[in-house]
């Protein structure tokens, strides 16, 4: 080993400051540069003062501050006397108290200008608290420590040696179980330098650091491996767009290192800062954190003129492999070449594979990490013949560049079918609109695990399920297909600031019907009849099941609503009949679905989704596609003593002729609930168009002198007052959107433009078609032929017409999530000219697509569960002509 490996980093720190006294070190914008020098009496100052307080080599000191030259003066300066334990400062008062204890912490030092609930955490600990100070003295990063109890003598004072701990750190896992790594001085020297040498660090380097200083990244390849080289840091007061590409320019950095969140952003802002991306002269960038989508790596070269150096490394380990710097092959979407390490791959078997074939990385360098302190089970499992296994798996080809599959534990196993969620994630951000996107696997009663992802737009985006399923299946194997897409702002993320796959799906609340364990099929009574036999193998195709019963539950059997459509679409094409989705609430087995088919009865617009409980039923009317099935999840989140009645489209069966005028709709739709319900009060509501369905059935209702104690729009439209937007303000927008759109997503993005303005002009002549054969054959006093029986372009005549809708005497609550604002000036204004009574708005997270859907529905229940409590409290129920309060509903 290099004897520079054995140095401390405060020995480093000293050794440039005796040879280079007035280079810089910490840099921030604003003020003098922190020297060698003065970082060198800092640690000698922290020294003296924890030595002070009763604390020296080996005693562990937690330490929470913002990331900034002050974190990165302390840091260093406590490994130089003690060891450190950087924690992230966004944890909770629990969190801290659960890693404090994990970690065996002595004490906390914490920057006296945070307001941090580690103070809390160290307090019921009983851990003694050490204030950081920020010196005011113009120059970056210049601290003082103040104990807050009596002094106490040192057991190990002085200088930090080889051997003693330089930092302890927790891993990725949950607060309750982290692993806790070590990291000798040794052990961290010899991982900085690596870091270092890796991309050719000298003292002309300057690193714009935007790695948190609590992660093992910041701490190896940034700030040891900057250090050691003598170069520089350059940190900024918070990231912001602005203050990045201005620090570009004023700080010149050579390099800059980041987690992937922030690299999408550069990119996707770079087009707007121009001067500033010019004028960057870095040598190369490199990530940290989480791999980086191929598309991404590719224009941040492109902008930048300078390679993304993918690092892969792990808290144990430190750098394993990394892309090579030029003039060395650089080859996107691998991890470069293994660093000083012997790597390899093993199967399942713990042979070492050859190039080509699939399995665990492991990494045999036992001086950079020899086992986690608290856990020996997980010792035992992570070391093989002294290879550590680090959950990884990978490939090699046959030039050595190794490339990442997904982590072991994230595989998802749908049914024996292994599926690899990286793979899912890379297709998915192919797609021009998708910001980020994360692949996890929700539980199966039948198959052990599903395919899910979290999606996140780009501003202004619309995505759906189709549109991403459609896109996904030119380019992944029908298996691989996500069968549910949560579409989000934000995809959470864990306390390190990773993604948790195997968390999401709680987090999303998806953990439902599909996780009800089919612990034995259910046994039939009966061989099934030759109908029946054919669903069957239907509803197996369906579910990708080896068998269904002819008893068993469509949704206990892990289907949903995206699975539905897809079952009757094979239904209508095997038995020529459209089935509305509606259907698997009563003929919700293959079974009860063959009696339903044999008997041929127009569908009902009355679908009873939930029909227990004493209070007042909610009448909630289709959307624009004229089904109810996605009211499923809503009125399982309202309870079991909330009736619940979809109303769906007539004709939505192929039986019977579908409405094309909103009046005539509205006043069916009343006739019907009324035989469910005589007399009000009334609680209707509708999502999108139905919105505005149920806003004419409680005119109608009003009419017919019946009171409405709810109506309740769900992100509906109004139709009122309001300028649609043209063709040449649709122009404008997607010029503005194609000026910020990096030059490598362009092609992609300007196909799928052309792709969605194809099928905006099949809905326009299938409207206009449906419209005038609708016209030809009423104009001549003839039946409509039954293949017009068609609710899609027949709600399309509905969503077109000229119906202004008229004033509403009564109160209104409006569920209201921002519509794609190009589409109209403002989709929510109309309302207030409108409702007359009082306009409750009450905002709601996600789209305008995904509100019935995880994670948003919840929210959508629990405002709607309120609204309609505030509104039973006017009436009493069942006497509708008594009034408990003033005013009508």
């Amino acid at each position: 080993m290099d004897t520079s490996v054995t140095e401390t980093i405060g020995d480093v720190v000293r050794r440039h400051a005796a040879a280079t006294p007035d280079s810089p070190a910490l840099v921030v914008d604003g003020q003098a540069p922190l020297t060698y020098r003065a970082l060198a009496g800092q640690i000698d100052r922290i020294q003296e003062r924890l030595n002070a307080a009763g604390f020296g080599r080996g005693d562990r000191i937690a330490i929470v501050g913002p990331n900034g030259p002050a974190t990165a003066t302390l840091v260093t300066g406590i490994m130089g006397c003690a060891a450190a334990v950087p924690m992230n400062p966004a944890l909770s008062v629990g969190e801290f108290a659960i890693y404090l204890r994990d970690l065996k912490v002595q004490a906390v030092a914490v920057d006296a200008a945070m307001d941090s609930p580690v103070r809390a955490a160290a307090r019921m600990i009983g851990l003694p608290i050490l204030e950081v100070d920020h010196v005011e003295d113009g120059v970056a990063g210049t601290i003082d420590i103040r104990a807050t109890a009596e002094p106490v003598t040192a057991s190990r004072p002085g200088a930090a040696q080889a051997d003693d701990l330089a930092l302890v750190l927790a891993t990725s896992g949950t607060t309750s179980h982290s692993k806790v790594v070590s990291v000798t001085h040794r052990q961290y020297s010899t991982k900085f330098v690596r870091a270092a040498r890796g991309v050719e660090l000298t003292a002309a380097d300057r690193c714009l650091s935007l790695m948190p200083l609590f992660h093992a990244n910041g701490l190896y390849s940034v700030l040891g491996a900057t250090l050691y080289s003598r170069g520089s840091i350059a940190f900024l007061p918070e990231f912001s767009v602005p203050a990045f590409f201005g620090a570009l320019v004023t700080l010149a950095p050579t390099w800059y290192a980041a987690i992937y969140t922030f690299h999408h952003t550069i990119c996707a802002a770079a087009p707007s800062h121009a001067d500033a991306t010019k004028s960057a002269r870095l040598r190369f960038i490199r990530t940290g954190s989480g791999a980086l989508a191929a598309r991404i790596t590719e224009e941040l070269e492109a902008l930048f003129r300078a390679p993304v150096i993918e690092t892969y490394s792990s808290t144990e380990t430190g750098r394993i492999s990394a892309t090579p710097l030029p003039p060395t092959v650089h080859r996107p979407g691998t991890v470069g070449i293994p660093d000083r390490n012997e790597v390899a791959i093993l199967g399942p078997d713990d042979r070492v594979l050859p190039p080509g074939e699939r399995g665990e990385v492991v990494v045999r360098k036992v001086e950079v990490f020899s086992g986690y302190e608290n856990d020996p089970a997980a010792n035992a499992r992570c070391f093989v013949d002294g290879w550590y296994r680090t959950g990884d798996e990978g490939v090699f080809d046959e030039d050595g560049y190794l490339t990442l599959t997904g982590r072991i534990k994230d595989i998802i196993n749908r049914g024996g079918e292994k599926i690899t969620p990286s793979e899912v994630d890379d297709a998915l951000l192919q797609h021009p609109d998708v910001a980020a996107a994360v692949t996890f696997p929700v539980p199966h009663a039948t198959l052990g695990q599903d395919v899910a992802a979290a999606v996140v737009p780009v501003k202004g985006a619309k995505l759906t399920d189709e549109i991403l399923t459609n896109f996904l299946r030119r380019r992944l194997a029908a298996f691989k297909l996500p069968r549910r897409f949560v579409i989000v702002d934000e995809i959470p993320k864990g306390p390190t600031g990773k993604f948790e796959r195997r968390k999401l799906a709680e987090a999303f609340d998806l953990v439902i019907d599909s996780a009800v364990a089919r612990l034995e099929p259910i046994e039939d009574d009966r061989p099934a009849a030759a109908l029946e036999a054919k669903l069957q193998r239907l509803w197996q195709e369906t579910l990708r099941l080896e068998r269904v019963g002819l008893n068993e539950d469509f949704f206990v059997l892990g289907g949903d609503s995206l699975q539905a459509v897809e079952l009757f679409l094979r239904v209508e094409k095997e038995f020529g009949r459209r089935l509305p989705r509606s259907v698997l609430f009563e003929a919700n087995t293959v079974a009860k679905m063959a009696e339903l088919l044999e008997a041929v009865v127009p569908s009902s617009c009355i679908v009873p989704i939930q029909t227990r409980g004493d209070l007042p039923p909610f009448f909630c009317v289709h959307d624009g596609y004229g089904q109810v099935l996605s009211y499923r999840e809503l009125s399982r989140f309202l309870g079991e003593n909330q009736p619940f009645y979809g109303i769906q489209a007539r004709g939505i069966d192929g039986e019977e002729e579908p409405f094309v005028r909103i009046d005539d709709m509205a006043a069916h739709y009343v006739k019907e609930i009324r035989k469910v319900q005589p007399e009000g009060p009334y609680y209707i509501g509708g999502h999108s168009m139905g919105g505005r369905v149920a806003y004419l059935m409680a005119q109608q209702l009003q009419a017919a002198e019946q009171e409405v104690a709810f109506l309740g729009l769900f992100d509906t439209y109004s139709g009122y007052g309001q300028r649609k937007i043209g063709k040449r303000d649709w122009l404008a927008r997607h010029l503005e959107r194609i000026k910020s759109i990096p030059p490598g997503q362009l092609p992609g993005y300007l196909w799928l433009r052309v792709q969605n303005l194809a099928e905006l002009i099949f809905l326009r002549v299938r409207f206009e078609c449906y419209s005038a054969a609708w016209n030809f054959y009423k104009s001549r006093g003839k039946p409509l032929p039954r293949f017009m029986y068609r609710v899609e372009p027949a709600t399309d005549m509905v969503r077109r017409s000229n119906y202004q809708p008229q004033p509403f005497d009564g109160d209104a609550t409006l569920f209201k999530c921002e519509l794609f604002t190009w589409t109209h000036t403002d989709a929510h204004d109309g309302w207030k000219q409108l409702i007359r009574g009082h306009l409750d708005i009450r905002p709601l997270p996600g789209g305008h697509n995904e509100i019935m859907r995880q994670p948003h529905v919840r929210t959508v229940a629990a405002e709607l569960a309120d609204a309609l409590e505030k509104a039973r409290a006017t009436y009493t129920w069942p006497n509708a002509d008594r009034r408990v309060g003033a005013g009508v509903a």
